[in-house]
């Protein structure tokens, strides 16, 4: 149960030190589209790692991991907790880490609201984590979650056109939901032959 945490604590971390390199560069000031390569590569990586279905991944992921060989009920519920330890430690650290280098207080209405949003989804995220060991038709749906999430979201909520990186963004999730869309249907067919092949003549 200790990766929820761990994996939680370095996405917040990692999130908001990203979002920082712009004004440790002193270029916070400038349109994004002038800034230098360092900065341009640290927005790449702030668009992803801002994204929700970034977040939501790292909770079903944690749900996946802690409910491997487990029995269906007692993996829930683990799936479940890791989900929510997953979220409330990553909100944790994101504004913890805000605080060491902005200053000012950690407990406001943004704290208060992602925590409760942890508390909220983290948990159906956790399960949806452990559903994908489920055979079809629910480990196949679960494990389109988060391709399909992300791709919706570059459809709903694409980062800003104003930023270099959109493009590039955009491109790197759709070609990721594309590949575990693949990779989804390759390991299905995979398991279904297996099946017939044990199956007794």
């Amino acid at each position: 149960m200790a990766i929820g945490p761990a994996v939680g604590t370095a996405l917040g971390a990692v999130d908001s030190a990203v979002n920082h390199v712009p004004i440790w560069l002193g270029e916070v000031g400038m349109a994004r589209a002038d800034r230098g390569a360092w900065s341009q590569a640290a927005e790449f990586a702030s668009l992803i790692l801002d994204a929700g279905w970034a977040w939501a991944a790292v909770a079903v992921l944690a749900g996946w991991l802690v409910s491997r060989h487990m029995r269906p009920a007692v993996g829930m519920l683990r799936g479940a907790a890791a989900g929510a330890l997953t979220l409330v430690f990553a909100t944790t650290a994101y504004y913890g880490m805000d605080v060491i280098f902005d200053g000012g207080a950690w407990w406001d209405m943004r704290t208060r609201y992602w925590l409760i949003g942890s508390v909220v989804l983290g948990p159906v995220l956790g399960v949806a984590g452990t559903l994908i060991w489920r055979p079809r038709p629910a480990g196949a749906l679960a494990a389109l979650l988060v391709p399909a999430g992300a791709a919706l979201q570059m459809v709903v909520l694409p980062p800003p056109a104003e930023s270099l990186m959109a493009q590039p963004v955009r491109l790197a999730v759709w070609a990721f939901a594309a590949a575990a869309a693949v990779l989804l249907a390759w390991a299905s067919g995979r398991r279904r032959t297996s099946a017939r092949s044990v199956r007794p003549s």
